[in-house]
């Protein structure tokens, strides 16, 4: 019995010590083929800013410094850094994979040595030939059992410096790179599948908001490609400066396309307009960003920046969805669980990563698991919010066929209304019609009677001076006669005109000049042949202007046919009245005699240039008098109202 109990304590005693070594030392103790160890916590680490140091110096400093985080890291640094442990075999196996779990790597490069060794091995890892095809950089370790070896890592990023490395048997690590190769498989088939199924559904709905998510969750999954390292194993291991502007520029589109999508999602513009129009003033700053895309030497200003406005969009997205919901949108509640899961999976592998929080196993992939629940509860968000849509659409159709309907009513009733005041009022304004067409006709008859009247006073008038014109020996005397008589016909022949019109105002102009001019020629040209020709457009005048106009065409035409003509048997008279312009019309009187004496016509004081004078003024006209070829009057006068 006291054998037994010495042996367990002696046991007791054997592993702790162990266990104390293990602690002091940092050491790292493999101890079974088929664990997978974490080496950050026992790393040690230093920071070679001079970016000269060699392995046979590092190896000889004292001033690295343990972290004790499960990643270190340490922000972007143009330094070189170092990292130390110590590896020790304590299982059956010899042959070891050493991960380094990074993309974004300037130089790489392992040491190590036996206990035994006076120099150490290296391993340099070149770019684009990797001795493994996996997307992150494999070194092989072959550590004899119950041997230790002294590690140190070399590397240098233009990004974040971390160290997220990985020991383990190397069957054992292929088994574990195998299952995230095949989860990494499985999250972009979720993906690809929410992008098909979303566009299949955006093409048979034509809604908006479902291409803004294709869009979303299709800059996100390229993201994340990037991030892991995908289009760096097989598009950009020969350009990785195209790969450092893809890790600058797609977290600033996806989060552009996951503005405008939260935007829409929620119907942020509709509820909160006010705290909706911050959006620009996020993506203004997201596109300045791209300002550092594309020079290496802004990494830093680029990284820092880009953290701060993907917080900031963050936050900004996590108060709109809760701002929406206050307002009553249901479905603002898919989208505030679908973020939140996401920013707590971040959360959690950024802490985890920095030892803040313990580490486990799901941690490698919090952030897959976040974003395929996010994109999923974001798709059946839609879903949701098509239904509320579509239902607020029917709400919103049945009230507007109600209102139709009592507008309807109510426009029936109306028009009941206007019908018996239509009728109502046609028949008053019929009465009144009746009245108005009573008094129009007895004015009209009354006019008629007073043209014929004065008509018959005028042709008295004119047989009185005929008469008078008989009995008078003097020539100049009956000539004077005369030519009252034709003016008093001239004014006779108006009137005449105008009581035999149906309205009483409208005359044809072109017979009332026909008839002056027939009346004159059968005065003056009894033994000369005069044609004529008379160019009327359609035209209306007021009394007055068809008064004065008749008077001046029969002073023109008389002093033509006294004097033209003398000289010959023979002549021809032409009268153009024609529109000149909106407010103007032209009269053209030509003959075809001798050629007038312009200056002696103008200087004239008989009676008949006065008048002639006279009726173009009251026309407010215009003479001119041309005799180039044969002689032409032209009255340019205004249209009196």
């Amino acid at each position: 019995m006291y054998n037994l109990n010495y042996k367990i304590l002696l046991a007791l005693i054997i592993i702790f010590s162990c266990f104390s070594i293990q602690a002091q030392d940092n050491d790292i103790i493999y101890l079974n083929d088929s664990e997978i160890l974490r080496v950050g916590s026992k790393l040690e680490i230093y920071e070679d800013t001079t970016n000269k140091l060699t392995i046979n110096q590092v190896s000889n400093l004292k001033t690295f410094k343990n972290y004790h985080k499960t990643i270190p890291s340490f922000g972007l640094s143009e330094s070189t850094f170092w990292a130390k442990f110590n590896f020790t075999n304590n299982s059956d196996y010899e042959n070891f994979i050493l991960e380094f779990n990074k993309v974004d790597v300037v130089e790489l490069c392992l040491f190590h040595k036996n206990n035994t060794d006076t120099s150490f091995t290296r391993q340099p890892m070149v770019l684009n030939r990797k001795k493994y095809s996996g997307r992150m950089f494999l070194f092989n370790l072959n550590v004899p059992k119950n041997n230790s070896k002294i590690i140190y890592i070399k590397f240098k990023s233009n990004w974040s410096v971390t160290f997220p490395v990985k020991i383990s048997a190397k069957e054992q690590m292929f088994h574990k790179l195998f299952d995230e190769e095949l989860i990494n498989g499985l999250y972009i088939g979720i993906f690809l599948i929410m992008v098909f199924y979303n566009l299949f559904i955006y093409f048979s709905i034509k809604d908006k908001s479902y291409i803004l998510y294709v869009a979303y969750i299709s800059f996100f999954l390229l993201f994340q490609l990037n991030e892991n390292g995908f289009f760096y194993k097989y598009f950009l291991y020969k350009t990785p400066y195209i790969y450092g502007v893809a890790v600058k520029t797609l977290p600033i589109i996806t989060c552009i396309a996951a503005v405008y999508f939260i935007r829409d999602f929620v119907k942020a513009k509709k509820y909160i307009p006010k705290i909706d129009r911050f959006h620009i003033v996020i993506v203004i700053l997201f596109l300045s960003n791209l300002f550092f895309a594309f020079d290496e030497k802004y990494n830093h200003a680029a990284f820092v920046s880009l953290n701060i406005l993907t917080l900031t969009a963050s936050f900004y997205a996590l108060l709109i969805g809760i701002a929406v919901i206050l307002k009553g949108f249901k479905p603002a509640w898919f989208f505030l669980i679908a973020w939140s899961i996401l920013i707590i999976s971040i959360f959690q592998f950024t802490l985890s990563s920095l030892g803040i929080m313990p580490y486990f196993p799901i941690t490698d992939h919090s952030l897959k698991i976040g974003s395929v629940f996010e994109i999923v509860l974001l798709s059946l968000g839609l879903a949701n919010r098509i239904n509320v849509l579509k239902l607020e659409k029917e709400a919103s159709q049945a009230q507007a066929l109600q209102l139709i309907n009592e507008k309807k009513s109510m426009i029936e009733n109306q028009n009941t209304q206007l019908e018996s005041m239509v009728a109502e009022r046609t028949y008053k304004l019929e009465i009144r019609n009746q009245i108005i067409s009573k008094k129009n006709e007895e004015k009209s008859i009354m006019m008629r009677e007073i043209h014929h009247r004065v008509k018959n006073n005028l042709q008295m008038i004119n047989s009185m001076v005929r008469i008078q014109s008989r009995y008078t020996n003097k020539e100049n005397t009956k000539d004077s006669l005369k030519e009252v008589e034709r003016r008093i016909q001239t004014m006779a022949l108006l009137h005449e005109k105008m009581y035999q019109s149906d309205n009483l105002v409208e005359i044809n102009v072109k017979e009332y000049i026909q008839s002056i001019l027939t009346d004159l020629l059968s005065i003056y040209s009894l033994d000369k042949k005069i044609t004529y020709e008379i160019n009327v457009s359609e035209l209306q005048y007021s009394t007055e202007t068809i008064l004065f106009l008749g008077l001046l065409i029969n002073e023109l035409i008389t002093n033509t046919l006294k004097h033209a003509f003398n000289d010959q048997n023979n002549g021809h008279i032409t009268i153009y009245l024609k529109i000149h312009d909106k407010e103007s019309n032209q009269l053209i009187i030509t003959n075809n005699g001798s050629k007038i004496d312009i200056e002696k016509f103008n200087n004239s004081k008989s009676l008949g240039q006065r008048l002639i004078k006279n009726f173009v003024k009251q026309l407010d006209g215009t003479l001119t008098i041309d005799n180039t070829a044969n002689t032409t009057f032209t009255i340019l006068f205004k249209i009196i109202s």
